[in-house]
């Protein structure tokens, strides 16, 4: 073990004249920070279009007063007037993007049922959601691997076949000390890169480097270890360089790409989730119903949710607005138990998914960042529940006005409620994902350990 400080520094000396080396170094450098920039760039975005979003509404409101100069009913209020529930990014996000490049940052809001406005969204093209968000995450998932493996697959084979083993052996140098002092030195450069990478990215995009600092290197660097021994396993059956970087390669594309994708797959088929459909056509049916049924009994049946204002006078002749979003509300109370079986297949589906990720290691990975980032789909629905809330909200505010008929004046606009919503970190999430990261790289590092043991090399 004394030999390895001295096989240390030689590898840092083979590095330095290395240009191969220096290259791969140098592209995953530029590939992380041009990650962090176009994270930060999709996050700036999203930052820019919520913030405009407060003078699209007060202009709105402008609209109203000069619609309405005077006292005005809260029906035509309701109707035409908008708010909007934000889903405001946290600083993290811009280095796990995760879904919030396929799902709305903000949902526009009226006093109507509630159901088809939470799951609007803008056109997004296709193959930018297949590709997915190229941040730092990315490097770190799919990039890093691949970095590892080009510098450590030829590690011992690279030595036989330029007939350089035999004179290195010949000296008082075990096998096992030769490819350990190798491996750590490529592993302390990925550690380097790790830590460059994740303080530039932490800097450039403002995240608060407190525990999910820590979770995230830890996640990283045991992700590192993983290919690392996955990279000697390989190494250490002593075949030859084009063999290894083929297999290893192989081992790369089946972890990254086809289990990931598989999974996905296998989630959508074994859990179906129809309930979105079903949920906004019976949503419809109801609304469009409402027009036909008798207003009585529209009226009847919307006061056994709201009591409070069954002394509301007749509806009965011409058309009222209070009658109007009765059936509204109608609408959206057939649909409740749908609502909660569509997020509760959703969230099914997602942990159907993530179970079986612990045979993928970038998929875990991904999941964790994703989760430190408050990025994941569980997020996305919490903020599509608060909008559900937030709609709420806007009735309580709404109702007094129209079903006491109140008179809306413009100072009462100051007064409707706003809604921002801010997706915090999912910590069960990443608690158990670095656990399952945690034994893979055990196993991996238990399986290089008995391919060494067999191969004698720890004794060589």
């Amino acid at each position: 073990m004394k030999q390895i400080p001295i096989l240390f520094y030689y590898e840092w000396l083979h590095f330095k004249a290395e240009k191969s080396l220096l290259l791969f170094s140098a592209l995953l450098l530029l590939c992380g920070f041009y990650g962090i920039y176009s994270g930060t760039a999709e996050i700036s975005r999203q930052r820019d279009k919520l913030a405009q979003l407060d003078g699209i509404y007060q202009d709105n409101i402008s609209e109203m007063k000069t619609k309405y100069p005077g006292d005005a009913d809260a029906g035509d209020i309701g109707y035409y007037h908008s708010a909007f529930s934000k889903n405001n990014p946290d600083n993290w996000a811009a280095l796990s993007v995760g879904q919030r490049d396929a799902n709305p940052s903000y949902l526009k809001i009226r006093l109507l049922a509630v159901q088809n406005q939470l799951y609007s969204s803008e056109n997004t093209n296709p193959d930018k959601l297949a590709t997915g968000s190229f941040d730092l995450s990315f490097v770190f998932v799919f990039l890093m691997p691949l970095f590892i493996i080009a510098t450590g697959f030829n590690i011992f084979s690279a030595e036989k076949e330029q007939g350089t083993l035999s004179i290195m052996l010949s000296q008082p140098l075990s096998l096992f000390s030769l490819l350990f002092s190798k491996l750590l030195f490529r592993f302390t450069l990925v550690l380097v890169l790790i830590f460059i990478l994740s303080i530039a990215g932490w800097l450039w995009s403002n995240a608060v480097a407190d525990l999910r600092g820590l979770a995230w290197l830890a996640a990283i660097i045991l992700y590192s270890i993983f290919w690392f021994g996955v990279v000697l396993c390989m190494v250490l059956l002593k075949k030859s360089s084009a063999f290894n970087a083929v297999s290893l390669l192989g081992i790369w594309l089946l972890l990254t790409i086809i289990l990931p994708v598989l999974i996905n797959v296998t989630a959508e088929i074994s859990k179906p989730v129809s309930e979105g459909l079903a949920l906004s056509l019976k949503q419809r049916e109801e609304v469009h119903a409402g027009w036909d049924r008798p207003k009585e009994e529209t009226m009847k049946r919307f006061f056994k949710t709201y009591p409070q204002y069954s002394n509301t006078s007749s509806v009965g002749g011409k058309f009222k607005w209070k009658w109007y979003f009765a059936f509204q509300e109608l609408g959206d109370q057939s649909v409740e138990k749908l609502y909660h079986q569509y997020n509760a297949r959703l969230s099914d589906r997602q942990h159907f998914a993530s179970t079986f990720s612990v045979i993928s290691a970038p998929a875990m990975l991904q999941e964790v960042l994703n989760g430190i980032a408050g990025t994941e789909l569980k997020q996305q629905l919490e903020f599509v529940a608060r909008t559900k809330a937030y709609h709420n909200r806007l009735k309580e505010f709404y109702y007094p006005f129209l079903y006491n008929e109140k008179p809306f004046t413009h100072a009462d606009f100051s007064k409707e409620p706003q809604h921002v919503f801010t997706a915090g970190s999912d910590w069960q999430r990443v608690s158990s994902g670095l656990l399952t990261l945690f034994f893979s790289t055990v196993v991996i590092v238990l399986l290089t350990l008995i391919i060494s043991s067999n191969n004698k090399l720890i004794n060589d």
